[in-house]
C-alpha cells in the first residue's frame, strides 16, 4: 500500500544518489537497505594521513615472533 511522505529537497537528492549507487529499483528499496544496515561505509582513511603503513604494522608482532 503506497504512502506519501514529505521530505525536503536535500533529502530527495540524497535518496536519488543512494538509489543510483545501489542500483536500487525504488526509493523503498533504498530506505530498507539503509535502515536494515545493508549499506556499509568505507573505512578508507579511518586511520588518518599521519600514520604510515610501516608505523601501523610496527609492534603488531611480539618480539619473540621476530
Amino acid at each position: 500500500m503506497p504512502t506519501t511522505i514529505q521530505i525536503n529537497s536535500e533529502t530527495l537528492d540524497l535518496l536519488k544518489k543512494f538509489k543510483d549507487s545501489l542500483n536500487a529499483e525504488s526509493y523503498d528499496d533504498v530506505i530498507n537497505k539503509v535502515l536494515r544496515g545493508g549499506v556499509k561505509k568505507s573505512m578508507y582513511g579511518a586511520l588518518g594521513k599521519e600514520k604510515s603503513m610501516k608505523n601501523i604494522l610496527r609492534g603488531l608482532r611480539d618480539e619473540s615472533d621476530r
